[in-house]
């Protein structure tokens, strides 16, 4: 369920005043529609001394780009009585959902306000500490409803989170992430939900801002929740940089068990003449991440992983740390292919005496669909997860990454931007001594074959998690079961020998056809570029839970979860 807005079993006449104090605190300013608009705006420009292959790597800014362009156009509609005449629609009649999938999402606002904008949920991240779970989530529908749920600040929300106190089992919509006090934050979605213990959760993500000197400083924020994800603190940077020189993109986060230290890494679009690569190579892309040993009230200097100048680009990083406080960080190489082409999976790690050396987990990864887009005309060229065992059994440490791979079926598409289209499968390696060696070849982990003959099926967007036990499980958008290869089903498959032998279970969802291009707050070939699978933190209960994107009872994109044993 979704947190009210106003009360609504109240006596006729106070229900008028109440109804009537909270929509005028709701109409936003014009100062503040103002604010927001000059801190996009100024991401628009920074973002434009991108060339055009790094902008088309831009992750989570490129619906911030979107954005930027409908804001300028249509914010100040916000300011007047018809932002807030609408009424609230009833509660679509959703199809009965399969056992084990629960609604994160609550779609009963997707169409409040307007038809065209203000619905679609995706791109999710959970966390489960205990027998409480929370899931993040990029949300259109927050950028109306922020002033609800903060009339009295100035920033501005494009992210969404629900909560469980029962193990997943049922989930509360808390509205819009706390975008902050200032005029002018604009937290710009791809969140990463991590927890501490029950009651002490981690919001991160793109975090954009004005400073005291009206300078534009490009962030990622982390907001803290104390109450187990009830409410949350206003966000801290964990880093920032000169926005006019630098954009920071696709954040990601874990937390040391072994200390509590929380890590955040990030890609640095960096643009500066003070880059480090050279007058002749101004462009660097670099994966770097910075600590917090208190909380999240204090973060350290960035770290650099690993850097690359001009022609090759990097992008994409996740992080795990082990059962020892070892960090392992792993991203995509694109080389100079980018945003096409194969590209290189690589890893390093980081202990006391800095970062090793980088090791490439995966040479020659073949990317689905064309390259960038998946059949039905939506994004899919960052496809990569790393899960590490903490269980304490033989198989501790262990490091496990996924990914989508098209090697083995390439078939001609003469309307493909390649002139040909890969049918991908997911793909898994392993390293049992600490991301030095990673096997042979990659294991497969659905369990389908891609046909030789006619048409494949792409299996892509994998999540990965470990429990307490030492099981692996990932969980995958498939469509096997459309021989056409366009309607979407969700897969989850578990091994219990490392990955070399699997299950793999449609968790009985309706299959749905790509969910995008429909709202207009969302960049039209956007359909949610990652989905997060995890288990207890906390080490009490075994299974996973896992948060995905599926097409709700009103034909727009909203938050699940699923339960596995």
């Amino acid at each position: 369920m979704k947190r009210p807005k106003f009360a609504r079993f109240v006596p006729l006449a106070f229900a008028v005043s109440i109804f009537a104090s909270v929509f005028a605190s709701a109409q936003m300013s014009p100062a503040k529609v103002l604010a927001i608009d000059n801190t996009v705006q100024q991401v628009k420009t920074s973002a434009a001394k991108l060339d055009a292959r790094h902008q088309q790597m831009l992750d989570g800014y490129s619906n911030v780009l979107h954005i930027a362009d409908v804001w300028h156009s249509m914010g100040m509609r916000l300011t007047t009585p018809s932002f807030v005449a609408r009424q609230k629609s009833p509660a679509g009649l959703r199809t009965p959902l399969p056992a084990g999938v629960v609604a994160a999402s609550d779609p009963s606002s997707d169409l409040d306000f307007s038809s065209f904008g203000g619905f679609t949920q995706s791109e999710t991240s959970v966390a489960r500490c205990g027998n409480t779970v929370v899931v993040g989530f990029n949300d259109s529908g927050s950028v109306f409803e922020t002033p609800y749920f903060f009339s009295g600040t100035g920033g501005q929300s494009f992210a969404g989170f629900s909560y469980s106190t029962d193990g997943g089992a049922t989930f509360t919509d808390g509205g819009p992430t706390n975008p902050g006090q200032t005029d002018g934050n604009f937290m710009g979605g791809d969140p990463g939900v991590t927890c501490a213990d029950a009651n002490t959760f981690y919001y991160s993500e793109i975090f954009d801002t004005v400073n005291a000197n009206g300078h534009f400083e490009a962030a990622i924020g982390v907001n803290k929740s104390t109450d187990g994800g009830k409410t949350w603190a206003d966000p801290v940077v964990a880093v920032g940089k000169n926005g006019a020189a630098h954009l920071l993109d696709k954040p990601w986060s874990t937390i040391d068990p072994t200390r509590g230290r929380i890590y955040v890494s990030y890609t640095d679009f960096d643009f500066s003449e003070t880059n480090g690569c050279g007058t002749n190579f101004p462009g660097r892309t670099a994966i770097e991440f910075v600590k917090s040993d208190d909380g999240g009230t204090t973060w350290s200097t960035p770290q650099v992983a690993f850097q690359a100048c001009g022609n090759a680009a990097v992008q994409g990083s996740q992080m795990a740390v082990d059962s020892h406080g070892t960090l392992y960080i792993s991203w995509v190489n694109l080389g100079s292919n980018f945003p096409f082409g194969p590209r290189q999976v690589q890893i390093a790690s980081f202990k006391a005496n800095g970062l090793t050396p980088v090791i490439t987990v995966e040479a020659n990864v073949q990317p689905g669909g064309d390259s960038y887009y998946l059949q039905g005309e939506f994004r899919d060229f960052l496809d990569m997860n790393m899960t590490i065992d903490r269980s304490g059994t033989a198989t501790d440490g262990t490091i496990y990454i996924v990914w989508a791979d098209g090697r083995d079926k390439i078939v001609p598409d003469v309307l493909g931007i390649q002139g040909a289209y890969a049918y991908d499968d997911i793909l898994l390696r392993s390293s049992s001594d600490g991301g030095q060696t990673w096997g042979f070849a990659p294991l497969k982990v659905n369990t389908d074959i891609q046909s030789r003959t006619g048409n494949g099926h792409d299996h892509y967007q994998a999540a990965a998690a470990v429990d307490k036990t030492g099981k692996l499980a990932v969980c995958w958008y498939d469509r096997r079961d459309d021989p056409e290869d366009f309607a979407i089903s969700r897969y989850c498959g578990e091994s219990t020998n490392g990955g070399f032998n699997w299950t793999s279970v449609n968790l009985g969802t309706s299959p749905f056809a790509p969910t995008h291009g429909g709202d207009i707050f969302i960049n039209p070939i956007y359909m949610g570029d990652y989905d997060v699978l995890t288990t207890d933190f906390t080490g009490t209960n075994p299974g996973f839970i896992g948060s995905f994107e599926l097409q709700g009872a009103q034909g727009n994109p909203d938050a699940f979860a699923n339960s596995m044993q």
